[in-house]
């Protein structure tokens, strides 16, 4: 269904990057390439994947609002 494709692999080029940071010589440099392209491919799979309706509803009930489009007329 690929729900949070994007932040996985996200956190995944983080780890990698902890691992090349500490000084582990493996296949880590290669998999940060191919999770950019993972990064990619899942911010533009989230417009008809299941991270259409999933993303806006975690927004909506983390933030609670805290970024809504109205503007106070307070001034």
């Amino acid at each position: 269904l690929g729900v949070l494709t994007t932040a996985a692999a996200f956190f995944g080029i983080m780890m990698n990057f902890a691992f090349m940071f500490a000084g582990t010589i493996s296949s880590n440099p290669w998999m940060v390439l191919l999770t950019v392209f993972i990064l990619a491919a899942g911010y533009n799979a989230g417009r008809i994947g299941g991270d259409h309706w999933v993303m806006p509803y975690i927004k909506e009930t983390v933030f609670k609002g805290k970024f809504s489009k109205t503007v106070d007329q307070a001034a």
